[in-house]
């Protein structure tokens, strides 16, 4: 999410979701374009704690966006990413905070 105004997206988030995280999270998702992630990943992508990502990831869980896949016994726990319109709305929402800024 280089170049991208991280306060900006937060702000909104917190406006739509109630929660600071949870539209960075999901422009993470997308941007990586894989069909699996586990969200140490995405707490390396985003450069910010596990702690701060676990509310709104297990929200995208409880939403069907993402999937636990069988564990393999390894210490990371594996989701599967769903197909759905709710990243391209995210992506969309991100371009709003691009298009308003100065």
């Amino acid at each position: 999410m280089d170049g991208v105004d991280v306060a900006a997206i937060r702000e909104l988030s917190r406006i739509v979701f109630g929660q600071d995280y949870r539209l960075e999270l999901m422009l993470a998702i997308r941007t990586l374009q894989e069909e699996v992630v586990t969200l140490g990943e995405l707490a390396i992508a985003l450069r910010v704690p596990v702690s701060s990502l676990q509310k709104p990831f297990h929200s995208l869980v409880r939403a069907g966006l993402l999937t636990p896949l069988p564990s393999d016994d390894s210490r990371r726990k594996f989701y599967g990413v769903a197909k759905s319109a709710a990243w391209d709305w995210a992506e969309e929402l991100a371009q709003r905070v691009e298009s308003s800024a100065p």
